[in-house]
């Protein structure tokens, strides 16, 4: 963990998903793991009071410079998303546990339900030379899609929209089992109700046969949890999650989760908000 002062070389408005700032920050992304999160201070005083949790959304190890995806909410998000070139920001980080993908893996399913999109994005990025990638995105209309040219061109990029105005009609459960015969290791990240719906997909797979399709792979998937949090640092317990093994801090314990782990019968938490 490193507590950097970081320098906006970029920034990019993409669709409804959010403002995209490139930063130069060499301590934390020699360090950074997709499925971590940095914080970032909101200001140069002390209101906001807050840091707020973002997660990786690229990690240029070679060129020292991360990316994250930030939506203008309250005021500290606002001041974060109007950062321009040259701004500094903040940060402290690189925070939480990471995905794990197997050296075995061979056909790689990334299942992304916006606005948490960021930590498949550098799964994709750091996976697709090594293995076959595809990424799965759901969202409300076209407009909440990331957009294809910002994908190494290897990936494979299906999509849903529940509107129909791009790809196929409906939410990524709708078209994921398919999917799920050609993969051997799935990593998801999205809103709760979507991680909820790929837990009920695993414990139907668990009461299934091992010809289940897509069975081994759901039953080992691994999962981003979005969470507002207070200090990150797992004194506050502001991020608490249950899981089968009881309270989980997603700052600490996560954000990466087994998607068996985590008790989703237990009920959304009450504040939802990494992104």
């Amino acid at each position: 963990m490193i507590l950097e002062d970081g320098r906006v070389i970029a920034r990019a408005e993409i669709g409804q998903l959010g403002t995209v700032l490139r930063i130069v920050a060499p301590g934390i992304a020699g360090q950074a793991r997709p499925g971590q999160f940095v914080h970032v201070r909101p200001g140069f005083s002390f209101e906001p009071l807050l840091r707020r949790p973002y997660s990786f959304n690229r990690i240029d190890r070679a060129d020292g410079e991360i990316e994250l995806i930030v939506k203008a909410l309250g005021a500290g998000g606002e001041w974060i998303a109007s950062r321009r070139e040259d701004d500094r920001l903040d940060l402290l980080g690189p925070l939480g546990s990471s995905f794990v993908i197997h050296r075995s893996t061979r056909n790689l399913l990334l299942v992304a339900g916006e606005p948490a999109f960021a930590p498949m994005r550098v799964l994709a990025e750091h996976e697709s030379g090594r293995r076959n990638v595809t990424l799965l995105m759901g969202g409300r209309s076209v407009a909440h899609l990331w957009p294809s040219d910002r994908l190494p061109p290897t990936v494979e990029y299906v999509t849903t929209t529940e509107d129909g105005s791009f790809g196929i009609k409906g939410r990524v459960t709708d078209a994921i089992r398919p999917l799920l015969e050609w993969a051997d290791q799935v990593c998801a990240c999205g809103p709760w109700p979507m991680l909820a719906a790929l837990g009920r997909l695993r414990e139907e797979a668990e009461r299934a046969a091992a010809t289940y399709p897509g069975r081994a792979a759901l039953l080992e998937t691994q999962i981003a949890v979005e969470q507002h949090m207070g200090c990150a640092m797992g004194v506050c317990r502001a991020c608490v999650i249950v899981t089968a093994q009881g309270n989980a801090r997603v700052c600490r314990e996560g954000p990466v989760f087994g998607l068996g782990d985590v008790a989703f019968d237990q009920g959304e938490p009450a504040t939802v908000g990494l992104v």
